[in-house]
């Protein structure tokens, strides 16, 4: 069960998709703080971006509706600061994790850019994620 937060992780975004267009489409259902268009990890699929509410009763309605911006169903998840959406996970398995280092915390950086990753801390000895029994 993911935790609901007050920030959701949004992807299948337009590729040129501005952070005032995602305001416009995300405020009917409450009030955005902010809004942080991420780099795209990919040739295919679209842009993801962190869309953070005021308060959490927002981000619910948000996540529960379906969301289309264009021609494209908006992807959303629960997002805690810091960590990686679970929508986003496997999403770019290309990189050993060996060519992987540590930037800026729920990111990773390699020679392509900044691509998401968990801590190495939630990899097991083959590169696959584990559910952490510890909460």
């Amino acid at each position: 069960m993911v935790r609901e937060t007050r920030h959701l992780w949004v992807g299948n975004l337009p590729e040129n998709v501005r952070e005032e267009k995602i305001i416009e489409h995300f405020k009917r259902y409450g009030r955005v703080e902010s809004v942080k268009v991420l780099p795209k990890r990919g040739s295919e699929g679209g842009v993801a971006a962190f869309v953070d509410f005021v308060d959490i009763k927002s981000a619910q309605k948000a996540h529960n509706a379906v969301n289309k911006m264009g021609d494209r169903d908006l992807r959303t998840d629960y997002n805690e600061p810091g960590t990686i959406p679970s929508a986003a996970r496997g999403l770019d398995d290309s990189l050993s994790l060996s060519s992987r280092g540590r930037d800026v915390s729920g990111f990773t950086r390699a020679a392509g850019g900044a691509v998401y990753g968990p801590p190495t801390s939630l990899h097991s000895r083959d590169g696959r994620y584990e559910r952490r029994l510890d909460g």
